[in-house]
């Protein structure tokens, strides 16, 4: 962990700052499609909350990025993206930024924040479910469409929604049906075995595709007895 200091975080709202915001998504997404400054300050002017991430110097290294949605009736603050730029990982920062969400949403009566994350992606498992205890409502098969980005290349873009802070470590593992195991490495499964990498997309979109959203539950996170990390699947709370 890269030792920067404390890191400042704070709202963003010139137009002259928007650029680096859109800098950090151009690194991390890097042949993705950017989001224009112009509506990063729609998004901050209009209902939505635009954070950047600062270390000390006023560096830009962080950032995350949210609008006002709609689910099921309820208003809430949907986080679209977040992106730390790599030399600044696992320094805490994606957590002050989920933390100044969700203070912020309650501030301006959202009911809740809610966003997506690739459930195949290990590292993104473990930080949204035991760092976060976000909690998954939904899991929707090739979300986004095929992306094109260093992150997703021509992969379906399956995605978990989830919801802020709900979420609780597994206690009553009798609701537990069975685990379903994340890939090691699913990034380096695209890159150098692409045949393998389709094989667990398909095999995540089957597994869901063959059961019923009100009855099945992530409950979070668990080891095999073979040491896989997996999410433990079992029956949703009525």
């Amino acid at each position: 962990m890269r030792e920067i200091g404390p890191v400042t975080i704070r709202t963003v709202h010139a137009v002259e700052e928007f650029g680096a915001v859109k800098a950090i998504e151009d690194a991390v997404w890097q042949d993705g499609e950017s989001t224009p400054a112009s509506l990063l300050k729609v998004f901050a002017d209009h209902g939505g909350l635009v954070l950047g991430a600062y270390a000390p110097g006023g560096m830009a290294v962080g950032m995350a990025v949210a609008f006002p949605g709609r689910h099921e009736g309820a208003w809430y603050l949907h986080s679209h993206m977040m992106a730390i730029l790599p030399a600044y990982r696992s320094a805490g920062i994606g957590r002050l930024l989920k933390e100044r969400q969700v203070a912020w949403a309650r501030e301006h009566g959202y009911a809740y924040v809610g966003w997506t994350f690739d459930p195949m992606q290990a590292r993104n498992a473990v930080f949204n479910l035991r760092t976060l205890h976000a909690r998954v409502i939904a899991f929707e098969p090739n979300y986004y469409g095929v992306l094109g980005d260093v992150l997703n290349g021509s992969f379906p873009s399956h995605r978990f929604f989830v919801t802020a802070g709900d979420g609780s470590p597994v206690r009553d593992w009798r609701r537990a049906r069975r685990l379903l195991p994340i890939p090691a490495d699913i990034a380096e499964l695209r890159r150098e075995d692409p045949v393998r990498a389709r094989q667990w997309a398909d095999a995540y979109a089957r597994f869901f595709a063959r059961r019923n959203p009100q009855g099945c539950a992530v409950l979070g996170l668990a080891r095999s007895p073979a040491g896989h990390l997996c999410y433990v699947i079992g029956e949703a709370q009525p």
